[in-house]
């Protein structure tokens, strides 16, 4: 049947007719190059059996490439573990991306990955060192291992991996390392790159917090040096008016400053003041300063005005014999109706050291607190 004598039909028949010189073309191109694949994945391994460790790497690299028409997992092993044990890391790094993924009829092993995962990130083989921190990081595996997970973490996220650095400041940061969280975040940080945007916004936030803290801390120093120095200076205000009494009641009960107590009682010595001190003062200069020429103040001081029956900053009136002594000094020593024993309590105190475990109860609740925590009574 003759064909129809319109220029449309005579235009698809060439259409037609070039379509499959094309075609067959290609299939008789394909042929050969895939012979040449063959041929030389052949080579390799020929080279490899030969003793080339290098020929073995490219043999396995060829067969562990799922696009390659001769892709077969398993027998890549053999020949990828020779390159490995001859130190080809990159063979090495496959080996830990096969027994990680469980690729073709090779069953997972995460074992198996992180060993040779982390023989490839030895020679700084990427595959090997991603492989290593996904093994050592996740949780629930046998091969959890915090410290290699940090590790590997801080390699990939030196090589650029975003998500290693994300990974590893958070991890910084629940350790309240909150500096380091923030520079790593920071350092992976760029600008402008839309897969930049988790670490960069998680490193700002590091960054106000960081800096709003600062600003706190700051504006905390400078209203305690503000306050330092208006103690500073009524004391100096108290001292320029000659009243060292009232100088060193301050420097004792409101500043509680060792410096300025031991500047008001050598003022008040060398100017012949101490007789304006009550004695309560030099029973609290005695047990701040243990020694040097405060302490000798004080003790002369106290020896001075030591009576027989001083309580020191204590009030005598309600020790035990206090009313038996009082009545004594009415009555005489055999008042009418009395006898002249004083009384005595039916109790004693526990041992020897009981008045310095009062003390040391006084002392503790005394030093509980932040204020007095710093006091020299608190330190001594």
């Amino acid at each position: 049947m003759n064909l129809p004598s319109t220029g449309i039909s005579r235009s698809v028949l060439r259409l037609f007719m070039a379509l499959v010189v094309v075609l067959w073309s290609l299939s008789w191109g394909l042929e050969p190059a895939m012979a040449a694949a063959g041929d030389a994945l052949q080579s390799r391994i020929a080279a490899c059996d030969a003793g080339d460790r290098t020929a073995c790497r490219d043999a396995g690299m060829i067969l562990s490439d799922g696009e390659n028409t001769s892709y077969d997992a398993f027998l890549s092993l053999r020949f990828l573990q020779l390159a490995c044990t001859a130190n080809e890391i990159a063979a090495c790094g496959r080996l830990a991306l096969i027994f990680y993924a469980g690729e073709g009829n090779v069953e997972r092993d995460l074992a198996s990955a992180a060993n040779f995962g982390a023989r490839a990130c030895t020679g700084q083989d990427r595959d090997g060192c991603e492989v290593a921190e996904a093994v050592f990081a996740n949780g629930a595996s046998p091969q959890f291992d915090a410290t290699k997970a940090l590790r590997y973490r801080r390699i990939n996220c030196d090589f650029g991996n975003r998500q290693s650095c994300i990974a590893l400041a958070r991890i910084y940061y629940t350790l309240n390392e909150h500096l380091q969280a923030e520079q790593i975040a920071l350092t992976a940080c760029k600008p402008g790159d839309p897969d930049s945007r988790e670490v960069c916004t998680f490193g700002k936030q590091l960054q106000d917090r960081r800096r709003d803290i600062e600003a706190q801390q700051q504006a905390q120093r400078q209203a305690a040096l503000d306050a330092r120095a208006q103690k500073e200076a009524l004391f100096d205000s108290l001292m320029a008016q000659r009243d060292y009494g009232k100088a060193l009641y301050y420097a004792l009960y409101y500043s509680r400053s060792v410096p300025q107590a031991e500047a008001a009682a050598l003022a008040a010595s060398h100017a012949g003041a101490l007789q304006s001190i009550p004695d309560d003062h030099f029973y609290v200069l005695e047990f701040w300063f243990r020694s040097g020429p405060v302490a000798g103040i004080a003790a002369s001081e106290i020896a001075k005005r030591k009576r027989s029956n001083d309580c020191g900053i204590f009030n005598c009136t309600n020790t035990p014999g206090a009313s038996s002594r009082r009545w004594e000094a009415q009555n005489g020593r055999s008042g009418s109706g009395r006898s002249s024993a004083p009384y005595r309590p039916d109790y004693a105190p526990a041992g020897p050291d009981v008045r310095q475990q009062v003390r040391d109860k006084y002392r503790q609740s005394h030093c509980g607190g932040a204020v007095n925590a710093n006091s020299p009574t608190c330190r001594s």
